[in-house]
């Protein structure tokens, strides 16, 4: 239950050590640099000193620039990569030098404008093939497509629906102006392209004809030469396109040989801006720099000798209880208890000064996974996944998660020996489609299916150990603080009455529970200024046994998943069973077990959460904890060793 101790640094030093000391902080690793807020609030100290001026937007902009050029490779020359896949190793000092910065910002500066005239030559292109898909249709039209009269007749050029039939049009241009024709140029499955000639005098009677049969004009009048000419034309520039277009992708591919570069001059420029936004932490004179921050207590020795190199002056103090608020929280926790560190951080850090949670809520938390989950199939396969991914190495959350899984999958596979389920019931319907039968080799100690009553009976039983764990935490916590006198009070009484019920139910007394009835009713108030004020505190407190018991009813959810998963792992396996095909059952059973498992993995995960968070938490967790962020490295494709 350790929370890292912290201490804090008030720092003065030269002003053109600056830049080493923060590239020795950031190899250190342990020390967070504060916002000189408060300092400042000062007037008399705000007219003496500033913040330190940086020029981050220049590294922001390289930051950027490197970033669209590694988006170009890899939109333009991909390479396949696993999603787990070990990130390459380098030295911090290595990373911190830069090598090639210069001439990876050039590559990178390159390769936009090569995407930039990419999307050019893409436009181009496509502007050319729509131009050709609007002339098709007319590349059999021999006169020039802006013709539109001769000395004594105009022609119309437009389209009709393709269900309108060129006889019926042609008839009744024939009674309006009987000197029109009509010529069919193309047909689709949509429309008929028609060249309409009539006499000028008679044109707005054949417009009136043509209008009714919604006839529309083509909207190429301002091409001055025939279909089949343009048509031609933007074929030979689309060839001419697509030859540069597979120039400029010889050039990414050529710079994409510089991804590796690319990605570490990313990260090292990454590391640039965490510097320089460490360094607008600063408060500055004319020769000197302040720096206030937080470091880990183990660490002081260490820093005590990094601070010896430089022109420097430091005071090192423990922080005051009222400055706990202030402290960032760094927790120590080991291969077991960090990665439910998981479920800690989505809900809150703990408050410097409380308690870290992991290691009380570890072995509920995978307890209660298994037994929601409770099956060996699903158990085997969370476990199988932990170690694969975990031979990849991964880091930060991804580590977190799947060394979760494992452990999850570890007690899921236990439970589900014990309730011997194995994919649901997948064993014994198998044998039943080969003609044989199945019994497991030994007596499951309980079975879900069948015995609910004992197994929600036993879900209560577990949720009272775990809210009286809770509440023996909450108790240390007081006892820790120079409160033992309101630990038994406040929560001492409330076991009496748990175990006063525990003997009235099974027949004893109640003599007990009344006892602790009275200390709570007593006692509860006793913080009020008045009599009276104690008194109504009191039987207000008796009214949280209500808030116990709905929180135990609250564990009826392990249960309830328990029975949902075994129930619909039967119920799929029964459904592949019923097409008495051994080769369909498989089928049946891969997807119905994806699913039963997918949701498992999220439905239990939810719901033990909850039961940690509200139900656990609740009765003993001091949240609002902000995380400890030291003066470190910030990569993304590279890991530092």
């Amino acid at each position: 239950m350790a929370i890292v101790k912290m201490k804090k640094l008030n720092l003065f030093v030269s002003r053109s050590e600056r830049e080493d000391l923060l590239r020795e902080l950031i190899l250190f690793g342990c020390v967070e640099i504060s916002e000189p807020d408060e300092l400042l609030e000062d007037s008399d100290f705000a007219n003496t000193i500033a913040r330190e001026a940086v020029d981050i937007e220049k590294w922001r902009s390289n930051y950027s620039t490197l970033a669209r050029g590694l988006d170009v490779i890899n939109q333009f020359a991909p390479v396949k990569t696993g999603m787990f896949a070990a990130k390459p190793e380098i030295s911090g000092e290595d990373l911190l030098e830069g090598a090639d910065f210069e001439k990876s910002l050039e590559t990178a500066q390159t390769l936009d404008s090569l995407e930039n005239k990419m999307r050019r030559l893409q436009a181009e292109e496509l502007n050319e093939r729509n131009t050709i898909e609007s002339l098709t249709p007319w590349r059999n039209f021999t006169l020039p497509l802006n013709t539109d009269s001769t000395r004594s007749c105009t022609l119309i050029l437009g389209a009709v629906a393709s269900s309108i039939s060129i006889e019926t049009l042609q008839d009744e241009i024939w009674l309006a102006a009987e000197e029109s024709e009509i010529f069919l140029v193309s047909s689709n499955k949509e429309l008929h392209y028609l060249c309409v000639i009539c006499l000028k005098d008679k044109q707005s009677i054949v417009n009136e004809v043509l209008r009714r049969y919604n006839f529309s004009l083509t909207s190429l009048r301002h091409l001055d030469g025939t279909a089949r000419s343009y048509i031609d034309e933007s074929s030979q520039r689309i060839t001419q396109l697509s030859e540069e277009r597979s120039a400029v992708l010889e050039q990414i591919s050529e710079a994409a040989q510089q991804r590796d570069l690319l990605r570490l001059c990313y990260d090292y420029v990454g590391t640039r801006i965490a510097r320089a936004e460490a360094t607008q932490r600063l408060l500055a004179t004319d020769y000197s720099l302040l720096m206030t921050g937080w470091f880990t207590a183990k660490s002081e020795p260490d820093l005590l000798v990094l601070l010896s190199k430089y022109t420097c002056a430091w005071d090192i103090t423990d922080p005051d209880p009222d400055e706990y608020a202030k402290v960032p929280v760094k927790l120590n926790n080991n291969a077991l208890t960090s990665p439910v560190s998981m479920v800690t951080e989505m809900y809150s850090l703990p408050a410097y000064g409380s308690i870290d949670p992991n290691p009380v809520m570890m072995p509920f938390f995978v307890l209660f996974y298994g037994l929601m989950m409770a099956d060996m199939g699903y158990g085997l396969i969370m476990m199988i996944a932990g170690i694969i991914i975990k031979s990849k190495k991964p880091t930060g959350g991804t580590k977190t998660f799947f060394d979760l899984l494992f452990l999850c999958g570890v007690s899921t596979f236990i439970v589900g020996i014990m309730v011997g389920g194995f994919f649901g019931d997948a064993p014994a319907q198998i044998s039943k489609l080969l003609g044989g039968s199945f019994e497991l080799p030994y007596k499951p100690l309980f079975d879900p299916l069948n015995n609910t009553i004992e197994v929600l009976v036993g879900a209560f039983v577990l949720g009272g150990i775990h809210i009286i764990f809770g509440m023996g935490v909450a108790f240390y916590m007081q006892a820790r603080d120079g409160k033992l006198l309101d630990a038994i009070l406040d929560i001492g009484s409330w076991w009496v009455i748990f175990a006063g019920l525990i003997m009235g139910a099974l027949g004893y007394t109640w003599n007990v529970a009344l006892a602790g009835v009275a200390v709570v009713v007593l006692t509860g108030g006793r913080n009020s200024p008045n009599i009276f004020g104690k008194l109504i505190g009191g039987v207000g407190k008796l009214y949280d046994i209500s808030a116990y018991f709905s929180d135990i009813l609250s564990y009826s959810r392990v249960m309830a998943l328990m029975l949902a998963g075994g129930v619909i792992a039967n119920v799929f396996n029964e459904i592949g069973a019923m097409t008495g095909n051994i080769v369909a059952f498989f089928v049946v059973f891969l997807l119905g077990h994806s699913l039963n498992f997918g949701l498992n993995l999220l439905g239990c995960f939810v719901h033990d959460m909850r039961l940690q968070t509200l139900e656990f938490f609740g009765k003993f967790y001091v949240d609002g904890g902000k995380p400890f962020k030291p003066l470190d490295f910030k990569t993304k494709y590279n890991k530092i060793v």
